[in-house]
């Protein structure tokens, strides 16, 4: 088991101005717009009981965004609040949140003191906003890693003298961990969607990983294809025998550092077309 981490191109302004509003709609006033029933009936539902994402789930109060201090406007888990704690940790009790102070805690279905029941009710529209963000909002994608976060790329950049509480680091975190409520399946593993950049800091990003010593090549999705080889993954070396897996490799650096310069890569080609970039694990 395990899970392929992609970084794609991500249309951040039908995010926010269309895919936000409409899960603030649904979870707060129970109101399912038309083109979301696409969604709701599809064999990929089934697994996880679209069915069940109704008016019933309608128990936060208006103007939730100017309550709630778990999440942002753009549905983000604030910086400040993310613990990183076990990659593979995505059950409810881990990702909800713990504000005792928050003045809706009460009623918020997102609060870890609510029970079993609702959570599984909030953990079906939050599939729900996963299907939507992968069929609308993503362009091309670049596999990154199997079954890894962002903290992968911290060896890498302190080996590279990136200090501690540089902004590439902050970015990268906010790549890899603003999705940590609203994306991540509930279950233990790294599925679903870990982060997003908008595409100004996706703009920001590219600049500081070039001012990095990165593997050099041509900034394009096929260029990243060419380090692709299909190695045995029993035997460790290239081969045409069962158990094949697609592996990337450079012939002067580490795959983590490969990995590193992808990001670098699909931040240039996103910001090209005005465009963010969402990090996802077997999202598609």
């Amino acid at each position: 088991m395990g899970a392929d981490a992609t970084i794609f191109i991500f249309d951040y302004t039908l995010y926010r101005e269309l895919i936000v509003p409409t899960f603030l709609r649904l979870v707060c006033d129970g109101v399912v717009e038309p083109w979301l029933q696409e969604f709701l009936h599809t064999p990929e539902a089934a697994d996880w009981d679209g069915a069940r994402v109704d008016s019933s789930f309608a128990c936060l109060p208006g103007g939730f965004s100017n309550y709630c201090t778990y999440l942002d406007s753009e549905l983000a888990v604030s910086e400040s609040l993310v613990v990183a704690g076990d990659t593979y940790d995505g059950r409810w009790e881990a990702r909800a949140c713990r504000e005792g102070a928050c003045a809706i805690s009460n009623s918020c279905p997102f609060h870890v003191s609510h029970g079993e029941q609702l959570a599984l009710t909030a953990d079906n529209c939050l599939h729900l906003l996963e299907r939507v963000v992968a069929k609308r909002c993503l362009g091309q994608g670049q596999f990154l890693g199997r079954s890894v976060d962002c903290s992968r790329y911290w060896p890498i950049l302190d080996q590279l003298g990136v200090a501690f509480g540089h902004p590439v680091r902050h970015l990268l975190e906010r790549l890899g961990r603003r999705g940590r409520l609203i994306g991540y399946r509930g279950s233990s593993g790294t599925e679903g969607i870990h982060g997003w950049l908008s595409p100004n800091e996706t703009e920001t990003l590219a600049g500081y990983l070039f001012a990095l010593a990165l593997p050099e090549y041509e900034y394009s999705f096929v260029a990243m294809q060419d380090f692709r080889q299909a190695r045995n993954i029993l035997a460790s070396r290239i081969s045409d025998a069962e158990f094949l897996w697609p592996s990337y490799a450079h012939p002067s650096t580490s795959f983590e550092v490969l990995s590193l310069s992808y990001v670098r890569t699909v931040c240039v080609l996103a910001a090209r077309e005005g465009k963010g970039v969402l990090w996802g694990n077997s999202v598609s």
